[in-house]
């Protein structure tokens, strides 16, 4: 089953939770595009699954760590697993994109396996944190055709096509095991990431309420300097920026999910007043949470074409 999503959703820590239906197989499909995340960012998050992702058409950012790195139309990648992680659009155009979100028991087997202690825990615990291909590389060819292969067969879903997918999944992991040997790229320390996941939780446990950079900073006993540097070197806001961007993002879901007053929304996530609300909603998003909300029911509830209807994107792109 290949799905569109235009949220995603976490547990307190940060942790991407799993669409419903995925279980049996362990990995989802998503296809669509980032524009239909609010602000065209898909927030920092992170999985103990591998991820794989390709971009058909756009420009994306895609933050690890202290790093950002630029992908164009024709170029893919393959996340490690535990990495915090994030996806923001570089362009107002649609980035059309398809990904991967596999368990590591798809290609690694059972616990214990040659499978599993020779290549994939190994990669897992001290591989490179994400590794770039491109379809100008002659080298990577054979990453897109398994691509392709996989993907083709969880769309169609023929018989035993978990067979073919576990397969092809198979061979672009073996591609990133390859190359991660001569990547120069090292995951974030354990201790800056487990600091990182704490906060986010304390975060968003307080959505209903702003957080003071010292509050953020107790959930791991560290200062608010250090606090502030970890947030920017990782995910690239300050601790405070990063807790706004939630409340609305959260704020966003339940202007499109139920039929709460704007009123109503702002006070439950912490906002002074509906005004102060729209002010900082629009500035995001690009427009008021009204014309948001009627863009969601002007496209059937879908919140993933909500934004065919909308042309200004706020600071997504700024």
């Amino acid at each position: 089953m290949i799905l569109s999503r235009a949220r995603i959703k976490l547990d307190d820590s940060g942790k991407e939770l799993p669409p419903e239906g995925t279980e049996a197989f362990n990995l989802t499909v998503n296809e669509g595009y980032i524009q239909q995340y609010i602000a065209g960012y898909i927030p920092a998050h992170w999985h103990g699954e591998f991820e794989i992702f390709r971009l058909f058409s756009g420009c994306v950012d895609i933050g690890i760590g202290d790093k950002t790195y630029t992908y164009h139309a024709g170029e893919g990648c393959f996340i490690n697993a535990n990495v915090i992680h994030s996806f923001t659009a570089r362009v107002p155009e649609r980035c059309n994109y398809r990904s991967f979100v596999l368990d590591a028991g798809i290609i690694g087997s059972v616990p214990g396996s040659v499978f599993d202690t020779k290549y994939v825990r190994p990669f897992a615990e001290y591989g490179a944190p994400i590794i770039k291909f491109s379809e100008n590389d002659a080298v990577d060819t054979a990453f897109f055709q398994a691509f392709d292969r996989a993907f083709t067969a969880c769309a169609e879903e023929s018989p035993a096509y978990e067979f073919i997918t576990r397969a092809a999944l198979s061979e672009m992991f073996l591609a990133a095991h390859d190359k991660s040997r001569a990547a120069e790229i090292q995951k974030p320390p354990k201790v800056q990431e487990e600091r990182l996941k704490l906060m986010i939780r304390r975060i968003e446990d307080n959505l209903d309420k702003p957080l003071t950079v010292r509050e953020i900073a107790d959930a791991v006993n560290i200062c608010p300097r250090e606090c502030q540097r970890i947030f920017k070197k990782c995910l690239h806001y300050s601790p405070i920026e990063y807790a706004l961007r939630r409340r609305i993002f959260t704020a966003a879901e339940q202007l499109a999910a139920t039929d709460k007053s704007v009123t109503e929304i702002a006070l439950t996530y912490g906002f002074s007043s509906p005004s102060y609300f729209t002010k900082q909603f629009k500035a995001l998003v690009g427009v008021s949470p009204a014309a948001y909300r009627s863009a969601v029911r002007s496209s059937g509830s879908d919140v993933a074409h909500a934004y065919d209807g909308l042309t200004t994107y706020g600071n997504a792109y700024g």
